[in-house]
């Protein structure tokens, strides 16, 4: 639905990293796609978001929320994540 709106997706690029890279690499190159692109929605696994420095100034960023996997599978969970201030929900499998 958010296409409908004009959204865009904005993949950071990790030229150098080398497979699934070094956490705290990837989540550098995702801050800096969040502030340079004013993105809104952040979708992230749980290894990136926990590297995530908080951000210097938080007027940098304009997130509304976004989706955090935390496992394999794909179901909506009840449980949530934070960072910089917004809520993200959390996707993988239902363990109840």
């Amino acid at each position: 639905s958010s296409f409908a709106q004009g959204a865009t997706i904005v993949l950071p690029a990790v030229g150098g990293i080398q497979g699934c890279g070094i956490p705290s690499e990837r989540a550098l190159a995702t801050l800096e796609v969040l502030k340079s692109e004013h993105c809104t929605l952040m979708f992230a696994d749980s290894h990136t978001l926990k590297a995530l420095p908080e951000p210097d100034h938080l007027v940098d960023l304009v997130l509304r929320g976004g989706v955090c996997k935390i496992g394999s599978g794909t179901t909506f969970l009840e449980e949530t994540r934070q960072y910089a201030g917004i809520t993200l929900q959390t996707i993988g499998s239902d363990k109840s």
